[in-house]
């Protein structure tokens, strides 16, 4: 466990499902300093004991519904959790929707509304106001994309939010190509976790890899 690292706060959302989780333990092992972001704080403590177990420093926590959160409650949180910790250094965007594969016409408008707001809205207001801490940290940003949900049948407002944040992702990282931060986006592939399971409900999961690989990569790019 790297010492130093102790003083680099990690903030991730979705923190307790299947990717977040990983990325965070694989953060915790490296003794960073997390920040756990998920919609019920019952799973979120349950992944502090884990993330403590490994010896890492205490991990906050904040349950927030990405649904419900707008501009100045994003920027109130974020702002507390900077003078908090003195700064955030990586920002792990892990937190989606997705409510399964539908027609196009069975979509319904609130859920279409809702894939938008948590998969590219609140991503995009999460990173604005973490952005000049990150700057100063010289931190690193990470998306995630899935291009098995982008332009393809049936995935709905999910598949449209993701294409949305990939572009998000590409524009961000051409501005701040000369900069001090830098923005990281993955494409991990199948990986066993609940959204991919309720896209793909005859799969065996035990045919699918765990997401440990992919939060090693992130890990590795955050704090080595």
């Amino acid at each position: 466990m790297t010492k130093n690292n102790a003083n680099r706060t990690i903030l991730i959302t979705g923190a307790s499902g299947g990717l977040g989780s990983a990325v965070a333990l694989a953060c915790a092992a490296k003794g960073a300093q997390l920040v756990l972001m998920g919609r019920k704080a019952r799973p979120l403590e349950q992944l502090c004991d884990q993330v403590e177990a490994l010896g890492a420093p205490a991990p906050g926590y904040c349950a927030l519904d990405l649904t419900k959160a707008g501009p100045a409650e994003i920027e109130e949180l974020i702002n507390g959790l900077v003078e908090a910790y003195g700064g955030i250094f990586g920002l792990v965007h892990c937190a989606a929707r997705f409510e399964g594969l539908r027609p196009f016409e069975q979509v319904q408008p609130m859920d279409w509304l809702l894939d938008l707001q948590v998969n590219t809205n609140a991503a995009w207001l999460i990173t604005r106001t973490c952005l000049p801490s990150l700057r100063k940290s010289g931190g690193t940003i990470v998306f995630f994309e899935d291009r098995n949900a982008v332009g393809d049948a049936y995935w709905g407002g999910y598949g449209v939010a993701k294409a949305a944040t990939s572009a998000l992702a590409d524009m961000l990282a051409e501005e701040l190509e000369d900069g001090p931060c830098n923005v990281l986006k993955l494409s991990p592939g199948p990986m066993r976790t609940g959204l991919r399971a309720a896209a793909y409900l005859a799969e065996d999961p035990n045919t699918v890899p765990e997401p440990t690989e992919v939060a090693q990569q992130v890990a590795k790019a955050l704090l080595d």
